[in-house]
């Protein structure tokens, strides 16, 4: 019988695979290109292994940083912009790791501006 953590696994990879594809070259000769074909491998390949890693820590830090906020609301007396000052940072950014993350094309903003 498969062992729950190990299908949960397996969707993540799967969907990391899915979101992480890099794109087909535009062109016939960027197509025969095999240092081309061999970066862009590469770079899937290091997506698939970072994704779920950066998605799952980024996803907590949104969390408890959605819960702190709350509670600096709650105890400001319902300031909102006490609330904002911690939920800017902590919501905003960069969730999902891409390949023109990995390439340095798209920053990777872990605190959000």
């Amino acid at each position: 019988m498969r062992d729950s953590r190990t299908g949960k696994f397996a969707a993540w990879m799967l969907a990391a695979a899915l979101l992480c594809a890099p794109l087909a070259p535009g062109s016939a000769q960027a197509a025969d290109d095999s240092a081309s074909i061999g970066i862009d491998f590469a770079t899937g390949l290091g997506c698939l292994l970072v994704a779920p890693v950066y998605g799952a820590a980024k996803l907590a830090f949104a969390i408890s940083g959605g819960l702190v906020g709350g509670l600096a609301w709650a105890f400001s007396g319902g300031n909102i912009e006490t609330a904002d000052s911690v939920w800017n940072p902590t919501l905003k950014g960069t969730y999902v790791i891409t390949p023109d993350h990995l390439t340095g094309r798209t920053p990777i903003e872990f605190i959000g501006s």
